[in-house]
């Protein structure tokens, strides 16, 4: 997208970000979605709506993600027609633009406010399917010791519960819990496997850490990340609304704060023969290189007579790749797992067994 004189520079870079997604994120996981980004992406007063968005949150998907809450919680617009998961056969045939950009205008205070107070911190329990992997590759180095973890970013923690959920590789076999309701397909790509146990590696203690945790009873906050959910995508919804009553049942334990800080706290009060694992994703990408690189130098600095790892799933590439760092005696190994689908349709395994 070249260069538009009539838009300001803060707005000519945020329309390129809807066009990226709408490139990348969008196009063939969402065409509705990608329709509206391609058009918002020229359209400065819907722009600067998005424009209110936390610094290093991802505009896009909040101002997305604000609409569809609104729709969600009731509101009774012709928009709805075109939203898969609101009307049982929505509107493929029209165009949806006027009538989101009319929407937008309408509900323009109230979308900045979501804009600028809320947070994407979708809580993609699929990613679990990319993660156990890479829990059980740690587990095999290790030895039968069982796992501290520590999700980074953790939102409303439904990943923490990931040896409650039941996972298939292609497969028939099934891993995990066989009778969760949550059931987690996962393709895998490539010519290499990664080793998945019979039986899940053990936990010892788990936890999750977020700046602003999400109360898995507070109906208002579990409305936002299925709003977070894109509207095509039913079996997203479902199994965040089928992980949300398990962790209803099962509470995880959050600490709300920076982990800069709780991280390090965590690690210290961990025995030190317990490895500790931390892992998140889509997370770090959201705040500046300076305060990812101190991030892993207190990994660093607290792996004294101890084993430290880390799991990211960040986008530093298209697809992600997943990374494992793992830290002993204050130094650092890296090497790439996989990557991945960001919504953990599939996965391509990159280490020889």
């Amino acid at each position: 997208m070249s260069a538009n004189p009539l838009f300001p520079p803060e707005l000519h870079t945020l329309a390129q970000e809807f066009l990226w997604n709408a490139d990348h994120a969008f196009h063939d996981s969402s065409p509705f979605y990608e329709k509206l980004a391609r058009r918002v992406a020229h359209d400065t007063h819907i722009l600067a709506l998005a424009a209110h968005a936390q610094k290093h949150q991802p505009a896009v998907n909040l101002l997305f993600a604000a609409a569809h809450y609104l729709l969600l919680r009731g509101s009774d617009d012709a928009l709805k027609l075109f939203y898969a998961d609101l009307v049982p056969q929505p509107n493929t045939q029209d165009d949806p633009y006027p009538i989101f950009r009319a929407f937008c205008l309408e509900h323009a205070e109230e979308i900045i406010k979501l804009v600028s107070t809320r947070r994407v911190q979708t809580n993609e329990v699929a990613r679990c399917a990319l993660f156990f992997p890479a829990f059980a590759l740690i587990q095999q180095r290790i030895g039968a010791q069982p796992l501290a973890l520590i999700e980074v970013g953790s939102s409303a923690g439904l990943n923490l519960n990931w040896d409650k959920y039941a996972y298939v590789y292609g497969a028939r076999k099934v891993y995990g819990d066989v009778r969760s309701p949550v059931r987690l397909q996962c393709e895998l790509r490539g010519a290499k496997r990664p080793v998945l146990p019979r039986e899940l590696p053990r936990v010892s203690s788990r936890l999750g850490i977020d700046l602003n945790p999400n109360d898995v009873f507070n109906d208002d906050a579990m409305l936002w990340l299925r709003a977070l959910v894109w509207t095509e995508q039913s079996e997203r919804a479902e199994r965040l609304q089928n992980a949300i009553a398990l962790a209803r049942a099962f509470p995880p334990r959050l600490a709300q704060g920076d982990a800069l800080e709780l991280a390090p706290r965590a690690i210290q009060e961990t025995p030190r023969e317990i490895p500790v694992v931390l892992f998140h994703s889509f997370v770090l990408n959201q705040v500046p290189e300076a305060i990812r690189a101190r991030y892993y130098a207190r990994l660093a600095a607290s792996s004294a007579e101890r084993l430290v790892f880390d799991i990211a799933i960040e986008p530093s590439a298209w697809p992600a790749p997943m990374l494992l760092r793992t830290f002993r005696d204050g130094a650092e190994t890296q090497e790439t797992l996989a990557t991945c689908d960001h919504h953990g349709r599939w996965l391509e395994w990159a280490l020889s067994n």
